[in-house]
């Protein structure tokens, strides 16, 4: 067990934190500027708590959410894109996302998919799946 939380967190925290920025914003920026259904851009850098850019939450927040995504992949035979997706789209509802007001309620879904799916995505050549 503890070799299984290990691995969840040498690797799978790294690969959701990397997902927030390489596929939840990338699906923000293009739901801006291709599609038009966001108000503003993916790249949200008003301040947070304590005075830390939004994003950086969200790269924090992306790597205890793939901690935890990663953990389950360890100890359940779930099928992993889809489990990432089914995860991303809880944590879509559970953290707050600072969203304008006129997002379509579409996108949180999509966003939380897109960000659970891309972590394990990542996550697929580090042998997180099943135990060795």
């Amino acid at each position: 067990m503890l070799e299984d939380i290990r691995r969840a967190l040498l690797f799978g925290a790294p690969c959701g934190a990397l997902s927030v920025i390489v596929f939840r914003d990338s699906t923000l920026f293009l739901l801006h500027h291709l599609f038009k259904v966001m108000p503003l851009a993916a790249y949200v850098q008003t301040i947070g708590w304590h005075g830390v850019p939004w994003v950086w939450w969200f790269v924090l927040w992306g790597a205890l959410g793939g901690f935890i995504i990663g953990l389950v992949l360890r100890l359940l035979p779930f099928a992993d894109l889809l489990t990432g997706a089914v995860l991303g789209v809880a944590a879509a509802y559970l953290l707050p996302q600072r969203l304008p007001a006129a997002t379509p309620p579409w996108v949180l879904p999509l966003i939380g998919a897109a960000w659970g799916w891309g972590s394990a995505f990542l996550m697929r050549p580090l042998a997180l799946r099943g135990r060795d």
